[in-house]
């Protein structure tokens, strides 16, 4: 039963961060006057002529990102027990795009007016070792 429970804990731990993801990715749509994803679709629609397929593939791969956040936020929350095969097939496309699991980073960085770089990269990826760490020594213990 302890080990359960120590689950669902990194379970929700990782699900928090996501909602907030999922929650500032929201606001900043909506407090400019913009729909969350349909709006991006839209917008890529009007500039995919101009960028050719290249941008297709760097579009399709921050969707599909941010569509297996809100999977993942719901997979957590119901202790999917295969959520870490989530977690690791997210992990390049998050330093990749530059968003790190512990989302707080966020916006702690805009706050400090820290921009991307070197630190904010290592900032990133030191956030999905964590992540990682913790899946793997949550499996190891189950």
């Amino acid at each position: 039963m302890r080990t359960i429970l120590k689950r669902r804990s990194v379970l929700y731990f990782w699900a928090m961060f996501d909602l907030f993801y999922i929650c500032r990715f929201v606001w900043l749509n909506i407090s400019v006057g913009r729909l969350p994803l349909v709006d991006d679709i839209l917008s890529f629609s009007e500039i995919y002529p101009q960028q050719g397929v290249y941008s297709i593939v760097f579009f399709s791969f921050s969707l599909l990102l941010n569509l297996s956040i809100i999977f993942s936020l719901m997979m957590f929350l119901n202790g999917w027990k295969y959520a870490h095969w989530l977690v690791y097939a997210q992990a390049p496309f998050r330093l990749f795009f530059m968003i790190p699991s512990i989302s707080i980073l966020l916006w702690v960085f805009k706050f400090m007016s820290i921009g991307f770089g070197v630190i904010f990269f290592l900032i990133v990826l030191i956030s999905e070792v964590i992540k990682i760490g913790t899946f793997i020594l949550m499996d190891n213990k189950n």
